[in-house]
């Protein structure tokens, strides 16, 4: 036996670099276009993980209504402006990937797969927000990652003090770039794509309706957090004595409280030209018209010194005394009074960049001979493939067909998403949509991401069928889970299981009620089970009479699976 260093002399030395390949059917792409990429074989080989997708954004509110800020979906960021991705061999003779409710997908992956160090870095390339001390709330409600707009990309930081420069497109809102990972099979895949073999590859891309994009921050609305926004002071400023705004009287000039950390102008989240209303926790205040913000600054010294928000013009209030010790919140109603609400966006520069790997001259000959030769090449990357279902709230039993027929399959995890119909302003404003919770911490607290995150809408039970048996032998309650104030463990142990399974693992479980799905893994320690000529079937029970279904649902329901390629000289077949 020998005792020297072991020597691997059969190591090939690599070269690699990045090489970025343009869009090719146009320079600038909003809403529900199709984006095309052409990867050329002269790439022979690339590094899917190390490949990302980038590009120049700008997003524009709408430039009829009163201002706000706006942003991309705080979980997913810029991933949310992609609607589906297909992935073809070059010649576009086989369909080596397709991935349809593409944000659906990838927010089951950020809900869970994350943690401090994954949410930093997506809030850096991708556009996601983040949580940040700046915009922490002091009256102990939960963390939002939704109302970061001092460090954010969309738009310039408001740090003059006085500020009266309107919250306009062409004022504040800012180009930025943008770095996405593709998470798709072949793209998250930690081997080497051999892209010469496989004739190139064609990349399309459908971009998201408008609609599903937008966010407004939770520190601004009424229906996220409403004890994160800033609170009522006074009219006067004063410490000792703080004065009220009395039913009949009509003021333009309030100031605001410390709470939540509105110290400063920059940490204010309301802006120049924003709409306005007040609330507190049991009641609407009435005001003779929407007050519109004209100027934003600070007033007093230490301890005395406070946000001092002047308005447009003098408004009458209508309701009940407005006082310092009411707890009267400051609401955003830019969004959500507007007859409509056309918030855009447009991508420009848009490349697609390769981490282009070199064998060497040597290597590439090597595998051309062997193809020559009859000799095959197989590449296997997990993928996913959705199947979908229509459910609506009135069918209180649901036995939901899964007709998947992949021979590697992993795991199935079901994502029942909210099919209702909203408005443009109700969707980024949040209004109507399904009720995450409700309690004295957040006021109440509804989704954002409507049609993209799963709900539980009241499920009390549910469990798969296919081997000709149920799947677990006992039905999964989720009832707990469902009345909004509690866990099951249960069921977060199924979708921990099944999103280890889909290479995602489940690094916090703190979004188990904004992201809601019920899972099943299929095999365990890396094992794949065939589908082939199975009937998969998922049933759901809502019998809480007390509390039915809420909303209406589309499942998407996402079968992982290893798909294989299969090269050969003559040409490539893929088997799923």
């Amino acid at each position: 036996m020998s005792t020297g260093f072991f020597v691997a002399d059969n190591k090939i030395p690599l070269k690699e670099d990045y090489v970025a390949i343009p869009s090719q059917n146009g320079l600038t792409y909003d809403a529900q276009k199709v984006i095309e990429f052409y990867i050329p074989p002269n790439v022979q080989y690339f590094k899917p993980q190390n490949s990302y997708l980038q590009f120049d954004l700008t997003i524009s509110q709408d430039g009829t209504a009163a201002n706000t800020r706006l942003q991309l979906d705080e979980l997913i960021g810029g991933q949310v402006l992609i609607d589906t991705i297909r992935i073809h061999s070059g010649d576009k003779t086989e369909l080596l990937e397709e991935i349809r409710h593409y944000p659906v997908h990838v927010a089951m992956k950020y809900a869970y797969h994350s943690n401090e160090t994954l949410k930093n870095i997506r809030a850096l390339n991708e556009g996601a927000g983040v949580w940040t001390p700046d915009s922490r709330g002091t009256r102990g409600c939960t963390k939002s990652q939704l109302a970061n707009h001092k460090y954010t990309p969309y738009y310039k930081n408001v740090s003059e003090d006085p500020t009266s420069e309107p919250f306009t497109n062409s004022n504040k809102y800012t180009q930025c770039k943008l770095k996405l990972p593709l998470h798709t099979g072949l793209f998250q895949n930690d081997k080497i794509v051999p892209c010469g073999l496989m004739n190139g590859l064609f990349v399309s891309i459908l971009t998201s309706e408008n609609k599903r994009c937008f966010r407004q921050l939770d520190s601004v609305n009424s229906h996220r957090r409403l004890t994160l926004n800033p609170l009522f002071h006074s009219l006067n400023g004063s410490t000792l004595a703080p004065s009220s705004w009395t039913n009949g009287s009509s003021q333009s000039v309030f100031y605001i409280k410390h709470d939540n950390n509105n110290w400063e102008v920059d940490n204010f989240p309301f802006v120049v030209g924003e709409k306005i209303q007040f609330k507190s926790l049991t009641k609407e205040y009435a005001l003779s018209a929407d007050a519109t913000i004209k100027t934003i600054e600070t007033s007093g010294t230490g301890a005395n010194k406070y946000v001092k928000v002047t308005l447009n013009a003098s408004v009458t209030n209508n309701g009940s005394d407005i006082t310092n010790a009411g707890n009267v919140f400051l609401y955003s109603t830019s969004v959500s009074t507007a007859n409509s609400y056309n918030a855009a966006y447009s991508m420009s520069n848009v490349e697609l960049v390769l981490n282009q790997i070199d064998l060497g001259a040597k290597a590439q000959q090597e595998a051309m001979a062997d193809m020559k030769a009859g000799k095959m090449m197989v590449y296997d990357f997990l993928s996913t493939q959705v199947y979908n279902y229509s459910q609506l709230k009135g069918d209180r039993v649901a036995n939901i067909g899964i007709p998947g027929n992949h021979q590697r399959a992993k795991s199935v995890i079901c994502v029942p998403t909210d099919a209702s119909v909203y408005s443009a302003k109700d969707q980024i404003s949040g209004s109507g949509t399904y009720l995450i919770h409700k309690n004295t911490a957040d006021d109440e607290l509804r989704s954002s991401q409507s049609g993209i995150a799963g709900i539980s809408n009241r499920l009390t039970e549910y469990f798969f069928f296919y081997d000709g048996r149920n799947q677990p032998s006992l039905n999964v309650n989720t009832e707990k889970i469902s009345s909004k104030s509690s866990v099951d463990a249960i069921p977060l142990l199924e979708l921990d299981k099944a999103l280890q399974a889909a290479g995602m693992p489940a690094l916090q479980m703190s979004r188990f009620n904004e992201n809601f799905a019920v899972a099943r893994t299929f095999s365990l320690n890396n094992g794949v089970y065939d589908m082939r000529s199975k009937d998969l079937r998922l049933n759901v029970y809502y019998q809480d009479v007390a509390n039915p279904p809420e909303k209406d649902m589309l499942w998407c329901n996402f079968v992982y699976h290893l798909r294989r390629i299969t090269i050969r000289g003559d040409g490539i077949s893929v088997e799923v």
